[in-house]
């Protein structure tokens, strides 16, 4: 919550996030509760899953624990753009083909574990700074936040790449490359708000990438 104005205003990131994720972190936890393939292919497959809960669960911990930003962006477009692409990863696996053959299961595991583990990674330092709207808090350039500016956008990428590629439709590359598109977006978007609102920003901004070493 924040007080604007004598009036006390929903966190609406909040409202929006923590029930999400709490929806999803219960029905992964029931797919990794029920099993999945055997061998080395089910066990990748289910330590995947159980990075993915593990970051949901401490995506309701950062919402829960953070304190109010210090500015925010005005723009409607920017808003709807945000929360389009956190819902967008969702729908990947339901523009599916045939059951994937045994060699496209594991590129698009592994991909989906190996995203997951470094947005997990990202969002340990990300802390209570962790918004979905384009915001401002504070300046974090510890952990994968030394190299890149936006490491959680760049592992939701890798990340939903797996997803993509296990469903195996050209309807599904296309989504994960507008996906693609709209964290571009939001990388620009909050860029702008923290450059405005961090003094620090530029300089940090100066030696670091913006998703991947090389880009931006």
């Amino acid at each position: 919550m924040a007080i604007v104005s004598g009036r006390v205003r929903p966190d609406v990131g909040r409202v929006i996030m923590v029930p999400t994720a709490a929806l999803m972190l219960t029905l992964d936890l029931t797919t990794l509760i029920h099993g999945g393939a055997a061998g080395a292919a089910g066990a990748l497959r289910s330590f995947g899953t159980l990075l993915v809960c593990a970051f949901y669960l401490l995506m309701i911990w950062c919402y829960l624990r953070r304190g109010p930003a210090i500015a925010t962006t005005d723009s409607i477009t920017a808003r709807a753009a945000a929360v389009v692409a956190t819902l967008t990863p969702f729908a990947i696996p339901l523009l599916h083909a045939a059951p994937p053959g045994p060699g496209r299961q594991y590129a698009a595991d592994g991909l989906l574990a190996a995203g997951t583990a470094w947005a997990l990674w990202s969002l340990r330092y990300l802390g209570r700074n962790l918004s979905l709207f384009a915001q401002a808090r504070e300046l974090v350039d510890r952990g994968p936040y030394r190299w890149i500016r936006h490491p959680l956008y760049a592992g939701e990428i890798v990340s939903s790449l797996g997803l993509a590629i296990a469903a195996g439709t050209v309807a599904a590359f296309a989504v994960w490359l507008a996906f693609c598109a709209l964290q571009g977006y939001r990388v620009l978007r909050e860029e702008q708000v923290l450059l405005r609102a961090l003094p620090r920003y530029r300089s940090y901004r100066s030696r670091t990438a913006a998703l991947f070493p090389g880009l931006f």
